[in-house]
């Protein structure tokens, strides 16, 4: 059989559409304020950024928007868990591999055009 490659589109969509929904509900509601000396702060502050920016990218005909958008999404989940390492991590890495799958996929393919 073979892929329904006309639905790649709407799938980039859906899926940039779920991580501005993940952002939001795991980081905007949480948003820790303007505590500057806070690493969470960067984290939740980056993470608004790009999610907005990688929906932006979609609407660009270029891909450099969404590369770069998919490049950092992809990096701060890692950056989290290098962070939270010496601590049990079994129950957050669910939590971290939902966006840090989805910032390499658009990482690796851009627009997907």
């Amino acid at each position: 059989m073979k892929p329904f490659k006309s639905g790649t589109i709407v799938a980039a969509w859906l899926l940039r559409m779920t991580i501005l929904w993940f952002v939001y509900q795991h980081y905007y509601k949480g948003f820790p304020g303007f505590d500057l000396k806070s690493f969470t702060f960067y984290i939740h502050a980056a993470y608004l950024v790009f999610a907005v920016m990688l929906v932006a990218g979609g609407f660009m005909q270029k891909p450099g928007v969404t590369v770069l958008s998919g490049l950092f999404i992809f990096i701060l989940p890692i950056a989290q868990l290098i962070h939270s390492f010496p601590k049990d991590l079994q129950p957050v890495v669910l939590l971290y591999l939902l966006p840090l799958s989805a910032g390499f996929y658009f990482f690796t393919a851009g627009n997907g055009n």
